[in-house]
């Protein structure tokens, strides 16, 4: 049985065992084909999807990404219900099976991007292999991926699962968030949760992700002329330039822990000593204990100051996410992620820890098994050559369906029925 792990890359790799069940390996090579067949039809809602402009300050663009994705999930069967808010909806959608002892499971995923509003229909475009647009690997592709998952088990009649959820929300490429109580909602049944985030091959998976939470460092000095009486001055700005430069000494002061100087704004004409200065720093870590030690660590070095006078203040910022660790559960998942790559996808199992937080690290820390990264492959993220591969969608698809037969099968109980 896998066992929780402590690792810092993709070593938990299982050898143990074979897959030879037959109904899934039919379940996943039928389904492939019709995923190879279904192509032109999954390109034409991708677009649809894609032509949306759906920046995460656009209600109106978000509020038409709910709306098309509730279409898409009532043709695979779903009941759908749109939760407004008043600056953009989510969308969540259920299926109801006939076991009722199988393991709620949760699809889990964003529709909002961090691109501008009126770009989608300049960029998105294919060429080759490639749809290039605003939020295809990120992740408009992957929600699409998992309705579609949702339609090979209806094709097959697969109806051996208690209740799959489905969860798409508005904010998560923002701080200022307003749906993370929707979330924690969704997880109080606490269901297995597979996120839609894209992927790098046919057979990543994202089994754990680091953290992250921001800071504000505040630097308040006292302002005197420039020329005539700079030594009557506390400047904020040399102060805080010199606390950026001393917080990177906690780089890597715990494994997997990063740093980085963001936003920076301060003081307000150079002929004034400056008497106010502020940076947002991102910090990411592995390890829910490892925020504490290294905020204890940090203000130690805020101790060390080169401006006299100058008071500092370190804040965190709202809506930080912890860690989403690897459990007995969650490697549970995995390993059947594993089978059905390896035994009948027959290509490379990739586990990945990754330092991009997503809405998995909130279903985690809600106590849900959750797994990452069985969306689509692509590449280009938040730049404006953002893209997802055509060919391995019929593979991420199928991988996809048999996991959630995997899941809801009695013959591959959890550790929770052990």
């Amino acid at each position: 049985m896998p066992q929780p792990d402590d690792f810092q890359g993709t070593d938990h790799v299982y050898r143990q065992t074979t897959l030879s069940d037959e109904p899934l390996t039919t379940l996943v090579t039928t389904g492939r084909t019709a995923m190879e067949e279904a192509r032109p039809r999954f390109l034409t809602d991708l677009r649809t999807l894609t032509l949306i402009d759906s920046p995460s300050d656009d209600k109106a663009g978000l509020d038409a990404m709910a709306g098309q994705l509730e279409q898409f999930l009532q043709r695979v069967g779903m009941q759908t219900s749109i939760v407004e808010h008043a600056r953009g909806s989510a969308i969540v959608g259920s299926i109801k099976g006939n076991n009722p002892t199988a393991p709620e499971l949760l699809l889990i995923g964003h529709h909002d991007t961090v691109h501008p509003l009126g770009v989608a229909q300049e960029r998105t475009h294919l060429e080759g292999d490639k749809f290039y647009g605003p939020g295809t690997v990120d992740m408009k592709a992957g929600l699409l991926q998992g309705i579609y998952a949702l339609e090979i088990l209806a094709q097959q009649g697969y109806r051996d699962f208690s209740k799959i959820s489905f969860l798409s929300v508005p904010d998560e490429e923002i701080s200022n968030r307003y749906h993370v109580g929707l979330i924690r909602q969704m997880a109080q049944t606490h269901p297995l949760v597979l996120g839609l985030e894209g992927a790098g091959t046919v057979g990543t998976i994202v089994t754990r992700r680091k953290g992250c939470m921001h800071y504000k460092l505040t630097a308040r000095g006292l302002a005197s002329h420039a020329g005539s009486s700079p030594e009557q001055g506390q400047n904020a700005v040399l102060e805080l330039a010199h606390q950026i430069v001393q917080a990177q000494q906690l780089m890597g002061w715990r494994p997997g822990f990063t740093i980085n100087a963001g936003p920076i704004h301060g003081g307000s004409k150079a002929n004034i000593v400056s008497d106010f200065a502020e940076i947002i720093f991102d910090v990411r870590f592995l390890h829910p204990e490892d925020q504490l030690a290294i905020e204890e660590q940090w203000r130690k070095l805020l101790q060390n100051q080169i401006v006299p006078g100058v008071k500092l203040t370190l804040q965190t910022e709202p809506d930080w996410m912890i860690p989403m660790v690897a459990t007995e559960e969650s490697l549970h998942i995995a390993q059947q992620v594993q089978l059905i790559t390896e035994n009948i996808l027959h290509t490379t199992y990739h586990p990945e820890t990754r330092g991009g937080a997503s809405d998995c690290c909130n279903t985690a820390a809600a106590g849900c098994p959750s797994i990452d990264g069985l969306g689509a492959i692509g590449g280009g993220a938040h730049t404006a050559n953002e893209y997802v591969l055509l060919q391995p969608i019929p593979d991420r698809i199928a991988l996809l369906a048999g996991l959630i037969v995997a899941l809801t099968t009695k013959k591959y109980s959890s550790p929770r029925e052990s």
